[in-house]
């Protein structure tokens, strides 16, 4: 694994001292009622190239375009990504930095969550508002890289024309052409889909040395995804623009329960190569402890942060753990499952979401 890992070594020492500035040097639980705007924009743009040293990690090549950072001077939580002629932009506000250090100084300032997620992972609230704030820049480079700012084909989700901008509950507006799957269900995808990739970059391939670290970066990626529903629904200007979190944590555990098979699936049916890729499937023994000590905490980490948001509509979403996990088996054992054959909201949801996808795909074939 390593390579996530490699990259956010470059950067945790420097933004921790960042961070605190915005966090309080104190006691690092509540934000301080004034900090630079300097601070905030190291810290935002120390996410940036830590989440572009990761994509050259990962992909073997630097990003396609490099991005212009800018740090608007606004309370209010959003981030957007958006063509600017042939330059690619990322704008995010001061506020987007402000509450997702709200958030994780309050996370660390409960005692139960420091007891069951801080104490075995050795996160504090500085590492878990840096690493979020990658995963929020990674979000926001793939849908470039994905080609969500033009006409698109069926392949990259809908064959609709979208809005020269993508964004983290969007805040300026731009008039967007209309085509027949210009949707909100169109858009929720293409937010699922950056999701994904940008979810698959941070988190990087499997380890059985690595189980601690893949759990701290669960996490921040659930505490982004629930400050965005927070702040999605409270946006009068354009409604809902992203699913809810309870879905996009769905997606995100299911990804992270198939972890331990990727690699070794990975080209096993590739001729002569098969039979060394099954030799490496991990033992029944080694994905039953990684769903114990990984996956099943993950879930109720997300739980907590959510309770420590006073977020109860998430938590309500979310659902019981058994349930939860129960919808997850429900998704992948039976293919096409109808919403109404899960149980939390979150996987009815995605359930309507990889519906109306697959409509869109079969539409799309019979009009080529």
């Amino acid at each position: 694994m390593g390579l996530t890992n490699r990259c956010l070594r470059l950067t945790l020492t420097d933004t921790a001292e960042v961070i605190d500035v915005i966090c309080g040097v104190a006691d690092r639980v509540h934000l301080c009622d004034s900090f630079r705007m300097s601070d905030v924009r190291q810290n935002l743009e120390r996410a940036l190239e830590t989440a572009l040293a990761q994509y050259v990690e990962t992909m073997g090549e630097a990003f396609p375009m490099v991005p212009a950072l800018d740090v608007v001077d606004d309370p209010i939580f959003w981030a957007v990504a958006e063509m600017d002629g042939d330059k690619f932009r990322i704008r995010a506000s001061v506020g987007t930095a402000h509450r997702t250090a709200s958030l994780w100084g309050s996370a660390f300032a409960d005692e139960e969550f420091r007891e069951s997620f801080g104490k075995p992972t050795g996160a504090d609230a500085s590492m878990m508002t840096h690493i979020s704030l990658i995963w929020l820049m990674l979000h926001e480079l793939h849908h470039c890289q994905m080609g969500h700012f033009d006409a698109t084909s069926i392949e990259k989700l809908s064959k609709k024309e979208a809005s020269e901008e993508r964004g983290l509950v969007t805040r300026p507006k731009r008039s967007a052409p209309t085509h027949s799957f210009n949707t909100a269900e169109t858009n929720l995808l293409i937010e699922m889909q950056a999701d994904h990739d940008a979810t698959e970059m941070l988190l990087d391939a499997y380890s059985p040395d690595e189980w601690l670290s893949l759990r701290t970066r669960v996490a921040a990626i659930s505490a982004m995804m629930m400050l965005i529903e927070r702040a999605d629904s409270s946006n009068q200007t354009s409604g809902v623009t992203h699913p809810k979190a309870a879905t996009r944590i769905f997606q995100l555990l299911g990804h992270v329960i198939d972890m331990p098979l990727l690699a070794a699936h990975s080209g096993s049916n590739q001729g002569s190569d098969r039979q060394n890729h099954l030799n490496n499937l991990p033992t029944q023994a080694e994905q039953e402890c990684f769903a114990a000590q990984v996956v099943v905490p993950a879930f109720f980490d997300a739980v907590s942060l959510a309770m420590v948001a006073a977020a109860g509509s998430i938590t309500h979403d979310l659902g019981s753990a058994n349930d939860f996990f129960r919808d997850v088996q429900v998704a992948k054992l039976i293919s096409g499952a109808g919403s109404d054959e899960f149980v939390t909201s979150g996987a009815k949801q995605w359930s309507s979401l990889v519906k109306f996808r697959d409509k869109a795909v079969l539409l799309s074939l019979k009009e080529t």
